[in-house]
């Protein structure tokens, strides 16, 4: 039937080798289609969907606040000095420096943390695996002792070392100690945890030890400056606290061996600062207090090897 005849309701055309072929349109009428045109209908259907579920977006907002905050870090600890609006770090510890405060030249341990907090957040925002319960708790603990560690720093600067800051790097222990367990403790099934038990272990423990040392801060800020004896009494009781603290979170974390260098090298430092400015006792029970984490390191990783 010519495409120009005159159209008739219920006009159509039968296959002409098949008397019970369906009906099909003529091939004028303009509802007619070419499979052509469905095929290009189907790519762009594919070119226009969303291209993120729910649970996409969600990581892509858990990780974009992990890395802002990983690199937040380093440069809150420079803010104030460079803008003039308050005293750098390193002056206000100075004005109430006591014989637990580390060396100077032990706060260098910040570089390779600050380079493993941004390998864990990079990996969080472009790592293939997808992420599960576990993994998300990592990723919200992390932020929270990098939130901690830039919140510290800005006090710290502002105010100087007092109740405040105790009360902030507290916190940040907490929360990096809290994303070493559970990165442990899922390390196995997960490649992000894996990452998270090299990166978060440094942290907590040099945090350990760090938090000790603003308590006695914090003390000299309220109080006063005590006299030698006195400061050496209450720096062997921090010591103490310390390493015990140090010991059982390394036992929890099932032997993180990141945990246990940064709580040795801050450990460590101290012992050698004491045994330079002859207090051979803060020295010794400094030395002890680095045994002491490393056996009990090595001891919680026996046991959970068996």
């Amino acid at each position: 039937m010519p495409c120009d005849a005159p159209r008739r309701s219920g006009d159509a055309l039968r296959h002409p080798c098949d008397a019970r072929a369906t009906l099909v349109r003529r091939p004028c009428d303009p509802r007619a289609s070419d499979p052509r045109d469905f095929s290009e209908r189907k790519s762009m259907r594919k070119i226009y969907r969303p291209s993120s579920t729910p649970l996409e977006r969600a990581r892509l907002v858990r990780s974009g606040v992990l890395l802002l905050l990983a690199l937040a870090q380093p440069i809150a600890g420079r803010f104030g000095h460079r803008s003039g609006a308050s005293r750098s770090i390193e002056a206000r510890s100075d004005a109430v420096r006591g014989p637990i405060t580390p060396p100077k030249g032990a706060f260098a341990i910040w570089a390779p943390i600050f380079v493993g907090n941004l390998a864990l957040a990079l990996d969080a925002s472009f790592g293939r695996e997808p992420f599960g319960a576990a993994d998300r708790r990592i990723a919200w603990f992390n932020s929270a002792a990098f939130a901690a560690n830039t919140a510290w720093s800005l006090q710290a600067q502002a105010a100087g070392l007092g109740w405040p800051s105790l009360a902030i790097i507290t916190g940040g222990t907490v929360a990096a100690s809290a994303a070493m367990i559970e990165a442990e403790r899922v390390r196995a099934k997960s490649g992000f945890a894996r990452v998270a038990a090299y990166t978060s272990g440094p942290l907590a423990g040099w945090l350990t030890v760090a938090s000790f040392a603003n308590l006695d801060g914090t003390l000299t800020t309220v109080h006063g400056r005590p006299t030698r004896d006195e400061a050496e009494r209450r720096t062997m009781g921090l010591i103490g606290a310390a390493t015990g603290a140090a010991a059982v979170l390394a036992t929890a974390s099932r032997g993180n061996a990141g945990y246990a260098a940064a709580a040795a090298w801050g450990l460590g430092s101290i012992a050698l600062r004491n045994a330079r400015e002859r207090r051979p006792r803060l020295a010794v029970a400094s030395a002890i207090g680095v045994g002491t984490v490393l056996l009990a390191t090595m001891a919680a990783r026996a046991a959970w090897r068996r």
